[in-house]
């Protein structure tokens, strides 16, 4: 592990060690598979005495993700094993808030010429054809979010609509096109509907709108697909738990 510094001094460095190791195995940044490194390895990773690092890992043992071996050392738990999975195909559950209250309607899906966004983040040439899908999520039989996914034609002749109806899309790509996901990227902003997301949302044209857009990348850091997501102002809910 390379050397890492830690700073913030609001939260005791013992925790901040353990939120970071926790995040390198969400991340996939360390192997759930592979012992945990050893107190002395650590210490000179983030220049901190073994006492803190013990510390630190104590925490991780009572939030049930470590487990003590006497003889042996220190290994995930079958908990923190399920963090990558549930991290990576779980990720619109948790940034989405989405619940089995939710019901998903996919509208289309569509060869088409992908915007030049889309087509520059896919590595693709201008004007190539790219599959797209959209997607309303609605709750309380009232719409919520709408939902263009745009993918490689490759990935996208995999995926029928009735995956969809079942499962979000990052779970998808990992079950059904089998694609090792490493990081995913959010991006918020505020926007105004346009007649489409107007008519698909019930709100007038040029309301507020909040705009999501995900970038989605494998284990190697190839692109994916790219996603935006528009979201009814007001039935959006975005918690930030800090433990």
């Amino acid at each position: 592990m390379k050397p890492v510094v830690l700073d913030n001094s609001h939260i005791p460095l013992h925790y901040q060690i353990a939120d970071y190791l926790e995040d390198m195995l969400k991340r996939g940044d360390l192997s759930h598979e592979r012992q945990v490194p050893t107190e002395e390895e650590l210490a000179a990773t983030f220049g901190v005495s073994r006492t803190t690092i013990r510390h630190s890992l104590d925490h991780l043992v009572k939030k049930g993700l470590l487990t003590r071996k006497q003889g042996k050392g220190t290994f995930w738990t079958e908990d923190a094993k399920l963090l990558r999975q549930e991290k990576m195909a779980g990720i619109n559950k948790q940034i989405f808030n989405i619940s089995e209250k939710t019901t998903v309607r996919v509208l289309s899906k569509n060869v088409e010429t992908g915007p030049d966004e889309a087509c520059r983040f896919l590595g693709l040439p201008g004007n190539s054809s790219v599959t797209v899908f959209r997607r309303v999520r609605s709750a309380g039989g009232e719409p919520m979010s709408y939902t263009i996914n745009f993918l490689p034609e490759q990935y996208g002749s995999m995926i029928e609509k009735k995956h969809l109806q079942q499962m979000t899309m990052l779970e998808t790509l990992e079950s059904v096109v089998n694609i090792d996901l490493g990081t995913i990227e959010h991006e918020v902003e505020i926007t105004r509907a346009s007649a489409e997301i107007s008519k698909l949302l019930g709100i007038r044209i040029l309301d507020p709108v909040l705009t999501i857009k995900t970038s989605v990348f494998d284990k190697k850091r190839k692109p994916v697909e790219i996603v935006w997501t528009y979201f009814v102002e007001n039935k959006y809910k975005f918690r930030v738990v800090l433990d």
